[in-house]
């Protein structure tokens, strides 16, 4: 679990994108990639940059982060103010709040797949894009 905090803390919320290599495999997976995502380990550093770009002042809360055998969970919320365009959204300037679960399986210490649940509609709610 030392290893998720890791990803979130450095990579999801400060971009360093330098450590992906170190901690996810060179085969690794995204189960549940979105539409025009990649689903392999450079998808990961363009899903990140793509967030910074379309949130400003980025930051990420873990809730919760539990781990059994080679599989981890993670419950994060997402808070940034909408300053650019994201999956087709265009900026909106609102502040906005959006969860994520996801789940990892990890082999020899590194990332090897990886499923995600996010609250896309909440997010859409929060960018005036639905009412």
């Amino acid at each position: 679990m030392e290893r998720m905090r890791l990803f979130v803390e450095q990579v999801q919320e400060k971009g360093r994108f330098e450590l992906i290599d170190a901690l996810v495999r060179p085969e690794f997976r995204n189960h549940t990639a979105e539409p025009g995502q990649r689903d392999d380990r450079a998808g990961i550093g363009e899903t990140v940059a793509a967030m910074h770009e379309a949130f400003s002042g980025l930051r990420v809360e873990i809730v919760h982060c539990v781990g059994a055998g080679d599989l981890v969970a993670i419950h994060k919320v997402f808070r940034g103010k909408h300053t650019g365009p994201w999956l087709g959204v265009p900026p909106s300037g609102n502040h906005v709040e959006f969860r994520v679960m996801d789940l990892l399986r990890y082999q020899g210490g590194q990332w090897a797949e990886h499923w995600a649940v996010a609250d896309a509609l909440g997010l859409l709610r929060q960018t005036g894009t639905l009412s």
